[in-house]
């Protein structure tokens, strides 16, 4: 048995578990506070402005928003092959995260 790309499922196996992680791809305008979260059921892990998570049972924008709550603005949101408009982006960070300096 082959898989579509041609490799046999043993190898495909993996890759696809290696990609498992990283059905949300995210870019916020700031570095991420925290370097791991857990947002609407699934562990957002973050490095400087970049997150990424495994898929979720919620909607992208849910998603989007939750995330935004948890990290702040968000800049960019993937999730699988769709990226989300502005318009949708700019409602995720109505529910922003705000962070304030300490003095």
């Amino acid at each position: 048995l082959f898989t579509s790309s041609g490799e046999t499922p043993e190898l495909a196996a993996p890759q696809a578990h290696a990609n498992a992680g990283r059905f949300y791809t995210v870019e916020l305008a700031q570095p991420a506070v925290s370097s791991k979260a857990v947002v609407r059921g699934v562990v957002f892990q973050c490095e400087g402005t970049s997150c990424r998570a495994p898929l979720a049972s919620s909607a992208p924008r849910n998603v989007c928003a939750s995330v935004a709550k948890e990290f702040g603005e968000v800049t960019s949101f993937k999730a699988g092959d769709r990226l989300l408009e502005a318009d949708d982006i700019a409602t995720c960070n109505a529910k922003k995260k705000v962070v304030l300096a300490k003095d």
